[in-house]
């Protein structure tokens, strides 16, 4: 009879959580491409904004409208630097992901290869105990064929007297 795996549950566990890690870094690279478009998004608008205040600027633009631009250019600034804190915070959250997902595999690997030697050992085992099997069996049938031919040469000498 084939033995199992006594460590098949803390295989398939290993499997199910480097899969889990590998979705969750997934999630965490769709969160960062998406932080990083908006951020790349502020940028342009603010580039299209600085060239709206130089052409206002260019067709004679009072006080009031120039401190508006400025203050909104401010507040677009600011709001530059929280996205790119953003961004930053992703980047690290993706780099754990990664460093969490290449340990959950190594484990998984390496449950798996101790998986893939006990199945090779125990075929192996299995040869052998069916090879000692075969052995026996050509054994026994050769220690029969001789008694038989014993006995028959026994009976005809018997018969002979």
């Amino acid at each position: 009879m084939a033995q199992k795996f006594a460590l098949k549950r803390l295989l398939e566990i290993a499997e199910t959580t480097a899969e889990s890690a590998a979705a969750s870094l997934g999630a965490l690279n769709r969160q960062l491409q998406q932080h990083e478009e908006k951020l790349l998004l502020l940028f342009k608008y603010r580039d299209e904004y600085q060239q709206r205040l130089r052409n206002a600027t260019g067709s004679g633009l009072d006080g009031a409208g120039l401190r508006n631009f400025h203050e909104f250019l401010e507040r677009l600034e600011q709001a530059i630097l929280q996205q790119h804190a953003v961004v930053v915070e992703a980047r690290t959250r993706v780099e754990c992901g990664r460093n969490d997902w290449q340990l959950k595999q190594r484990k998984s690997k390496a449950f798996g290869t101790l998986a893939q030697r006990f199945d090779t050992t125990a075929r192996r085992d299995q040869a052998g105990r069916e090879q000692k099997l075969q052995d026996d069996f050509a054994s026994r049938t050769n220690r029969a064929k001789h008694q038989a031919h014993g006995h028959a040469a026994a009976a005809a000498a018997k018969g002979r007297r």
